[in-house]
């Protein structure tokens, strides 16, 4: 999930203080959506969440459907405008990974959608996306004072079963977009980015900065190329990817060790995140050492989004 950017250095909120609510809310949700694949021993547990061997993964061209569905609200008439552009930068994108997006139009109520095969993007005015959070998380009335405290600042969620993200379209226009002469093809890279982002959760990846010592950094080895996956999403420069995350991704989508992974646990992201950070040894960032473990930043005063969903805080 996505929060929203308060402007130029030092004016960013995190939202850190709200991970143990929001880590809290999402393991009870995920608890009422059903038990896993069947219990695994140990020693099972432990090869199948290894991720120092993949084992093989089939890097042919992988075919993924994305329902799009923007609100016929008056309100994201700019973002239909806009979204056709937008639409070929995160095309081009993800076919230079090897994955073939095809647009498909959604219409409100979904269609048939299945993890890694059939996907849908909403793109909504902020009530309708509280309206859809409530309702994919299964929110009650007397929870949702908590979780509207959650949702501050944040304007994507990428819900489970790893196969719908919702885009609050006129936060991140409000909080994100310019309105001046000569910016519109910044807005458009901007818009492809959180799109880019938010379908590589639904494609298997977490973000950049959840753990220091995977092999995942929040640059590339250049310092000035943010990981699509970082937090990094409002940037004059295009996002990149390595090696790692584009196998992942073709693990992921070819049904081999990685979508084997998110199976066992129903496709839910925190208890993915769990097994993967017990079995490979990986340190969140506020449990590694002071020193020597801290993956790259990127240049200070780099414009910076925040992504809870990994606090949980997408994608």
């Amino acid at each position: 999930m996505l929060a929203k950017n308060k402007g130029p250095r030092g004016k960013f909120v995190s939202g850190a203080w709200l991970r143990p609510a929001f880590l809290a809310l999402l393991l009870f949700f995920s608890i009422l959506g059903g038990a896993a694949a069947r219990e695994l021993s140990p020693q099972e547990e432990a090869a199948l969440f290894s991720l120092a061997d993949l084992g093989p993964v089939d890097m042919s061209l992988k075919k993924v459907e994305v329902e799009i569905f923007v609100s016929p609200d008056r309100d994201l008439d700019a973002c239909r405008r806009m979204l056709p552009g937008v639409w070929t930068r995160v095309q081009e994108f993800y076919g230079r990974l090897g994955v073939n997006l095809v647009w498909n139009e959604g219409r409100a109520e979904p269609g048939p959608l299945a993890p890694a095969a059939r996907l849908r993007v909403e793109l909504l005015t902020h009530k309708e996306w509280l309206a859809r959070s409530f309702k994919a998380f299964d929110v009650q009335p007397p929870f949702r004072l908590r979780f509207l405290q959650v949702c501050r600042n944040k304007c994507a969620f990428a819900h489970l079963p790893l196969s719908v993200v919702h885009v609050s379209f006129k936060s991140f226009q409000k909080m994100e977009l310019s309105n001046k002469p000569g910016d519109e093809a910044l807005n458009h890279q901007w818009l492809a980015n959180l799109l880019v982002h938010e379908l590589g959760h639904l494609l298997g990846l977490y973000h950049a900065d959840e753990f220091v010592n995977d092999p995942i950094p929040e640059y590339l080895p250049d310092g000035k190329t943010p990981d699509f996956m970082s937090q990094q999403i409002v940037s004059r420069t295009d996002p990149g990817w390595v090696d790692f995350q584009q196998r992942l991704i073709h693990s992921y989508l070819g049904r081999g060790k990685v979508y084997q992974q998110y199976a066992q646990v129903n496709f839910d992201p925190l208890n993915y995140l769990k097994l993967i950070k017990r079995y490979n040894g990986y340190q969140e960032p506020d449990a590694a050492p002071k020193s020597g473990t801290k993956k790259k930043q990127g240049k200070k005063g780099a414009t910076k989004t925040f992504d809870d969903d990994d606090e949980d805080e997408d994608d």
